[in-house]
């Protein structure tokens, strides 16, 4: 079961690899923005 686990998470980690290479250089620049706001997500919606 763990064998499993490893594989897919290297699955997937390719396949977040790959899709980062072939994304337009607009769509990297999105994913940075998003990524950068990451942190600071849960924050905005405490009242």
């Amino acid at each position: 079961m763990k064998n499993i686990k490893k594989v897919m998470a290297a699955l997937a980690l390719i396949a977040a690899v790959a899709a980062w290479f072939q994304a337009s250089e607009s769509t990297r620049r999105y994913l940075v923005y998003i990524g950068k706001q990451v942190p600071y997500l849960p924050y905005r919606y405490f009242i």
